[in-house]
């Protein structure tokens, strides 16, 4: 970019359109990246202004630093694509400079409630395309992962700005937004992972865990899943939005973490306090480590848990979501983040820490217990329930044995 500002947009909660919240500049030192963010005086005066992530961007008119992430704050690089929108986006204008080219390209499929320009004056725009039919958006995406060429209008409409590894479009469906998460042509062919997800992820919530809504639709043959979008509502006057904060954004904004940079449960449940979070959040939040270790959902990593805007400068857990059991079979699963003492999904270990939660050992043996109980109860006439034939169960029940001691 020929600057090195950034204006950074917000939209206001039960407002469709954005406001300018800041401007953060980057500068080169001989550290590295330096980012500097400062909110506009008349964001500032406003009633209804919120702060955009509580702990690292207090509403306040002092200059916020930011050394770590190239010198973006975490929730800025929470609107940037992942390595799916980016290969979109390749694809579409060519490789750009990362993250700036990518955030400045203001897909509505982003997640969260930001928008940026090179101006205060120059309001973001979107980049729009035609409506398509799911079909054509699915094939779409196969053509991008093949290589193949695809229609610059197909492409748009992906959404690219939605995070994630996997192909995927954002569609509106009934009075509800949509993530329509596609097959892959990386998938094994023994098992649907849209079909998994659905399936793992209606279990979670028979196993007390508030999740995002999914279903299955067949488009052409295939299993697509869709997930309820819970940083958008749909009304009349327009689309409101949610501003979302991945736990990236949070361990980067805890104290040491760029001097230990390693994610855990137990990290994510201490931060929870400073975002506004009642101790029954932390609580959730353990049965989620549990349930993740319970399904082998080992992929549990640093971008698929986040914290939603609640009100004011206060926030809840998001609702889960990318729940898949990983089916490649091991003895002992490593997770993504640390269970406890380290990443092995053991019952030791997930007893090891409880007291990050605000449990006891006693009161972490009962969630436990819980867990594995509703799973062995439930799992396979969730999974039948769910479309899947007794091959596919067959293939998959390994991920749903009891847990290993450790």
């Amino acid at each position: 970019m020929s600057s090195d500002s950034l204006f950074v947009w917000v939209y206001l909660p039960s407002s469709s359109k954005p406001v300018v919240s800041g401007r953060l500049d980057i500068s080169i030192t001989a550290a590295g990246k330096l980012g500097k963010f400062t909110y506009g005086k008349s964001y500032l005066s406003k009633k209804d202004a919120i702060p955009l992530d509580p702990v690292t961007l207090p509403l306040s008119e002092s200059i916020h630093e930011f050394t770590a992430l190239k010198g973006f704050p975490g929730i800025i690089l929470d609107s940037c694509p992942d390595r799916w929108g980016i290969k979109v986006i390749d694809r579409l204008v060519g490789q750009m400079e990362y993250p700036v080219g990518y955030i400045l390209l203001n897909d509505p499929g982003r997640a969260g409630a930001l928008a940026f320009s090179l101006s205060a004056k120059d309001i973001p725009k979107e980049m729009d395309s035609r409506e398509f039919k799911l079909n054509d958006l699915m094939h779409a995406a196969e053509a991008v992962e093949k290589g193949l060429y695809a229609d610059p209008e197909l492409l748009k409409a992906l959404h690219p700005g939605t995070g994630g590894a996997r192909p995927k479009c954002n569609i509106v469906d009934g009075n509800s937004i949509w993530i329509a998460k596609f097959p892959s042509i990386d998938d094994s062919s023994i098992i649907s992972v849209p079909r998994l997800e659905h399936a793992t992820m209606t279990l979670a919530d028979l196993c007390g865990i508030r999740v995002a809504k999914t279903k299955i639709e067949v488009i052409d043959g295939r299993d697509v899943c869709f997930v309820k979008r819970f940083d958008r509502e749909l009304t009349s006057s327009g689309i409101l939005r949610t501003n979302y904060l991945s736990a990236r954004s949070v361990f980067f904004g805890s104290d040491g973490y760029e001097s230990v940079g390693t994610g855990s449960y137990g990290r994510l449940a201490r931060q929870l306090q400073k975002y506004g979070c009642p101790i029954e959040e932390k609580h959730e939040l353990y049965r989620r480590m549990v349930f993740n270790v319970a399904v082998r959902n080992s992929d549990d990593h640093e971008l698929n848990h986040g914290l939603i805007h609640y009100k004011h400068g206060d926030w809840r857990l998001s609702p889960a979501f990318d729940i898949v059991p990983t089916t490649v079979f091991h003895h002992v699963y490593q997770h993504a983040i640390l269970i406890g003492d380290s990443a092995a999904g053991t019952i030791s270990n997930l007893l090891s820490n409880a007291e990050a939660f605000e449990l006891s050992q006693a009161q972490a043996k009962s969630v436990i217990n819980d867990v594995q109980s509703l799973i062995t109860d439930n799992w396979i006439d969730t999974f039948y329930s769910s479309g899947f034939g007794d091959e596919s169960i067959r293939n998959i029940e390994r991920c749903f044995s009891p847990i290993p001691l450790g």
